[in-house]
C-alpha cells in the first residue's frame, strides 16, 4: 500500500537521518509536545509530490546548455503527466530543446504558488533524461497535453514541434519548512493525486467561515489541546485534514483522520459531520 499508515512509518524512520535546521544564534533548543497522534494516517511525500504535479500546468526546466556550453539553463515550459512522467510540447527552435538534443539530462522544478512565504509552500523537483517521445505514444501524448493546454492546439501540428518525455529517475520533493525528502522513483509512479485536490480550497474557506466552533470542539475533545479557543483548517487530503489551533501556547498545529478514506467533497462533508457527532456526544458525556 502506498498511502496511508504503511508509508508513513517508512518515511519516519527515512527522516530520522535527515539533516535539521539548527536553532537561531543565541537561542535556546525548544520542544513542544504534538498534541495529536503521530501516527494518524497521512498522505506519504510520493501522494503529495503526484498531487502537486498533478494541479499545476507550468514549471522549470532545466538543461545543460549547449551556449553558453556546460551551464544550467532554466526555461518556463508547459507540461502535462503522462504515465507518470511530465510532457512537453517543444520547438527545436528553443534553446532547451536544442540542449536536450545534445545532453539529455534535465531536471524539472515544480513549484506551488500563494501570499505566504514562498519558501513555506511546496515544490517539487524531477530529474532524468528527457528524450523525443517514440512515434507510437504520440497521439495518446497529445490527447493528455491538449486536455490541460487547449491553446497548444494552435501550435500541435506546426512541423518544428515534437513531444519529449522526462523519464522521472529521482525525486526531491519538500512541502514546506522541516518537510522534505527523496522520494523513491517506483514510490512516485505507483503514487495517485490526492482526489480532494480540487476541491480543498472551497472545503477549507468553507470550514473557516461557517464552523470554526466545529474545529475547536474537534481539537477539544480529538487531540490534546484542550485549551483550544479558535481554530483555523489549513489543509484536508483523502485521509484527513489539519488545523492551526490557537491555544494559551500560541498556534498549534492538529491532524484529524477520518474514518473512510475520502474521494470527493461530498465524502468530506459526511465524514466531518459525524466527526463532530462524536466530538458534540464525547462532551455530553464528559458534563
Amino acid at each position: 500500500m502506498i498511502g496511508g499508515m504503511n508509508m508513513v512509518e517508512k518515511e519516519k524512520n527515512d527522516s530520522a537521518n535527515i539533516p535539521r535546521h539548527a536553532v537561531p544564534k543565541g537561542s535556546r533548543p525548544q520542544s513542544q509536545e504534538l498534541l495529536y497522534d503521530p501516527n494518524v494516517a497521512t498522505s506519504t511525500h510520493a501522494e503529495q509530490a503526484r498531487t502537486l504535479a498533478s494541479m499545476k500546468g507550468t514549471a522549470t526546466l532545466c538543461t545543460m546548455s549547449v551556449n553558453p556550453d556546460g551551464f544550467p539553463y532554466g526555461s518556463f515550459v508547459t507540461f502535462a503527466i503522462f504515465n507518470g512522467n511530465p510532457i512537453f510540447l517543444i520547438s527545436v527552435l528553443a534553446e532547451h530543446t536544442k540542449n536536450l538534443m545534445k545532453n539529455p539530462k534535465a531536471s524539472l522544478l515544480i513549484a506551488e504558488g500563494g501570499d505566504e512565504n514562498p519558501l513555506a509552500l511546496g515544490r517539487v523537483t524531477l530529474v532524468g533524461e528527457c528524450t523525443l517521445l517514440p512515434e507510437e505514444e504520440q497521439q495518446d501524448a497529445r490527447e493528455v497535453f491538449l486536455e490541460q493546454h487547449e491553446s497548444a492546439a494552435f501550435y500541435v501540428d506546426f512541423g518544428d514541434f515534437s513531444f519529449y518525455r522526462l523519464e522521472v529517475s529521482h525525486i526531491r520533493y519538500i512541502g514546506g519548512f522541516g518537510r522534505m525528502s527523496w522520494v523513491e522513483s517506483t514510490d512516485w509512479l505507483q503514487a495517485e493525486p490526492d482526489p480532494i485536490s480540487p476541491y480543498g480550497k472551497g472545503i477549507i474557506e468553507h470550514m473557516n467561515d461557517d464552523h470554526r466552533d466545529a474545529m475547536v470542539l474537534m481539537c477539544k475533545t480529538m487531540s490534546k489541546a484542550v485549551d483550544t479557543m479558535d481554530a483555523e483548517m489549513t489543509g484536508v487530503d483523502r485521509y484527513g485534514f489539519e488545523m492551526s489551533a490557537i491555544t494559551e501556547d500560541g498556534p498549534r498545529p492538529i491532524r484529524l483522520a477520518f474514518e473512510n478514506e475520502v474521494l470527493d467533497a461530498d465524502d468530506v462533508r459526511r465524514e466531518l459531520v459525524d466527526m463532530v457527532k462524536i466530538a458534540r456526544n464525547t462532551t455530553s458525556v464528559d458534563d
